[in-house]
């Protein structure tokens, strides 16, 4: 009698003990998960493609210079330097998004750029193209950048007030902390921009709920372009698209509200992220054309086309 009742109770704590397993295995899993989004986080927010395909501004039928700027004793950036037809004082430095590199730029930025009757310094993160191959992450883009402008004002002569800094998705985060450290640049030009990484993150559900724990440890790669822009002090011009997945358009509004003037908003009905920079009627031309000829002029404040 006493043996079956033994039984019995080993027979009932034996699916608890399983259960309690089965969550020990989960826990860890989760656990192991969010360590592994940490550790990798560089690599998520910056991931450099690993076809590179060959092309340079010459297949849009550009002159070009390519260039390596040094950042540092033994690292360099790729770039181009691309001058205006027509001489030309005003630069515009172009910082581009992730998962994208200098040379899938010549068929579509390059061209779309040079119309806008201005130079061109288009560059390459380190970890991308040809630059030097140390992986992305936040502190080293904003010294890519640094070297970017470095270069401008000491190498080709180029005054600050003559540089307008731009940047396109993440790009245009990069461009922000420059403008902040650039207070005598021209000009920011944010296209497609997002608010922060963890509030692009947090359009996801699970990243929202789940991986939340992961931002307990810190990071180095957030781009809070949303507090930033309070600590530039230079004329802005921000253009999204009302159709935009990831910088939705609640972000560049966001980021308008936080910016001081001069500042002007402008939302592009229908057009997404990926497709922002695609030409269509012109529109995306003379917004950019006109900010770069006088920054500090206000065409329609606030509008959204």
């Amino acid at each position: 009698m006493g043996r079956g009742m033994a039984g019995d109770t080993r027979a009932r704590r034996r699916p608890k003990r399983i259960l309690i397993s089965l969550l020990r295995v989960i826990l860890g899993v989760y656990l192991g998960t969010l360590v592994l989004f940490f550790v990798f986080d560089d690599r998520l927010i910056f991931p450099a493609p690993d076809q590179v395909p060959a092309l340079t501004p010459a297949v849009a039928g550009l002159a070009y210079e390519d260039l390596y700027i040094p950042v540092d004793e033994i690292t360099k950036i790729h770039a181009w330097w691309i001058p205006a037809r027509e001489p030309t004082s005003k630069v515009m430095l172009y910082f581009h998004g992730n998962a994208y590199s200098l040379e899938s730029e010549a068929k579509q930025e390059a061209p779309l750029f040079h119309r806008l009757a201005v130079n061109l310094l288009l560059v390459d993160y380190r970890g991308y193209g040809k630059s030097s191959p140390v992986h992305a992450n936040g502190p080293r883009t904003e010294a890519d950048a640094r070297a970017a402008f470095r270069y401008l004002v000491e190498q080709r002569r180029v005054v600050p007030s003559d540089i307008v800094v731009a940047g396109w998705s993440i790009g245009s985060a990069v461009a922000t902390q420059l403008a902040v450290e650039s207070p005598n640049a021209a000009g920011l030009i944010m296209m497609s921009p997002i608010s922060s990484v963890n509030d692009a993150a947090d359009e996801i559900w699970f990243m929202r709920y789940l991986f939340r724990p992961v931002r307990w440890f810190g990071s180095k790669n957030n781009f809070d372009t949303r507090a930033r822009i309070s600590r530039v002090h230079i004329p802005v011009l921000i253009l999204s698209g009302t159709a935009d997945e990831i910088a939705q358009p609640w972000m560049p509004q966001a980021i308008c509200d936080y910016a001081n003037e001069p500042k002007t908003l402008h939302l592009f009905q229908g057009v997404g992220h990926n497709d922002f920079l695609i030409s269509r009627d012109g529109a995306l031309e003379r917004f950019l054309q006109a900010f770069i000829a006088n920054p500090v002029a206000r065409p329609a404040a606030n509008a959204r086309m």
